[in-house]
């Protein structure tokens, strides 16, 4: 990858491919609400992803349906986080 990639782009594409929207597809992640889970002790933030698609039956021949993309393991978009944590601090 580019060195100048960000998590966030990283996350990005790793969604775009989780869902099968690899095929040059408009998409966007961001950060829409954090918040502390006193219950819990968890920080809790939700995160949008949003990608910019054709009408249901329009679909492209040659893209496949989220059904028959293997999804990344949850791992990975945990390994993106640490990685950003890491870099903030150094």
């Amino acid at each position: 990858m580019n060195e100048n990639t960000t998590p966030w782009n990283r996350l990005q594409a790793l969604l775009d491919s989780m869902f099968g929207f690899t095929q040059r597809t408009k998409s966007t992640v961001k950060v829409v609400q954090q918040d502390f889970d006193n219950a819990r002790q968890e920080h809790v933030v939700l995160i949008e992803y949003r990608a910019h698609v054709k009408p249901p039956g329009a679909m492209a021949t040659d893209q496949k349906s989220s059904k028959q993309v293997k999804r990344a393991p949850m791992e990975s978009i945990r390994e993106l986080f640490v990685q950003q944590h890491r870099d903030r601090q150094a």
